[in-house]
């Protein structure tokens, strides 16, 4: 399949996963196409999938079947809610009463200049070494720093550039907004990736409904995050483990179990202590 159509089909697949159907008219205001076309491109994806959409003529519009709803849950497509929000951002008016209705909290990301991360993304794609003033809460000035980056990560608030510091010798996080000063290249890196054993080495973590909490409240909890047996695995980067428990909102134990929800299992908060920062 072309590249063109796997995102045609993706942008199908979306469509009618989360509002249950989906005509020419969405396809042709998404990609600029005639309604010939767009028409053209429905036919080719039930050509290859041809128990996924049935003709409503009451609706004028193909409906999901059982047998692509069932497909859609099973295989997890429900978590790209996000993917399905910006596959319709350009879709005009079709789509405006849901568009328009959505509200995303924002929380003030950092000031990040993009002047100050073009040599980061230069060194990563490079495999350079680059020297760039850097200041911390424990250096409030800013101090030299010859770092050898290899990958950028979100944690939800914040940029972090994952690098090799050759000030203290191992690889750390660096936060993306606390980059100054002009960037000097200092030759080809000495450490990449593969040396670095937090992001190679992956972790469970395993989350599970508070024990405080009634049988029906955890009913609902389990049901919240798709847990299986009462537990949801989540495989991570050991690198990345303290960035997924502030996102959960458990890198700290609250007074009520309303207020808590999850918690670690024993066993993962003994497996994944190792790789969260040592108390201050």
């Amino acid at each position: 399949m072309s590249k063109e159509n796997n995102q045609r089909f993706t942008f199908i697949t979306n469509v009618v996963g989360w509002e249950g159907q989906i005509n020419a008219t969405h396809i042709s205001n998404k990609f600029q196409l005639s309604r010939q076309a767009a028409s053209h491109i429905l036919k080719e994806y039930r050509n290859v999938f041809p128990e996924a959409l049935q003709y409503d003529a009451s609706q004028k519009a193909y409906v999901a079947t059982d047998d692509f709803n069932n497909n859609f849950a099973t295989n997890g497509n429900f978590k790209s809610l996000s993917q399905y929000l910006t596959a319709i951002e350009r879709t005009d008016n079709i789509n405006e009463s849901i568009t328009s209705s959505i509200i995303e909290v924002e929380a003030p990301l950092r000031n990040i200049n993009p002047l100050q991360i073009r040599p980061i993304l230069r060194a990563i794609r490079e495999q350079s070494q680059i020297d760039i003033g850097y200041i911390s809460l424990s250096s409030p000035d800013y101090l030299d720093r010859i770092i050898q980056p290899h990958a950028l990560i979100f944690d939800g608030l914040r940029w972090h550039v994952r690098a090799y510091c050759n000030k203290n010798s191992s690889f750390r996080d660096f936060t993306l907004s606390r980059f100054n000063g002009e960037a000097t290249f200092e030759g080809k890196a000495t450490h990449n990736a593969a040396e670095d054993e937090r992001w190679n080495t992956i972790v469970d973590v395993v989350i599970e409904a508070d024990s405080r909490l009634s049988d029906s409240q955890r009913r609902i909890i389990e049901q919240d995050f798709q847990m299986q047996q009462g537990q949801k695995t989540i495989p991570t980067r050991a690198a990345l483990v303290n960035y997924l428990l502030r996102r959960l909102h458990l890198d700290s134990y609250k007074n009520t179990p309303e207020e808590q929800q999850i918690v670690l299992t024993k066993e993962s908060r003994k497996a994944i202590t190792p790789y969260l920062p040592k108390p201050v």
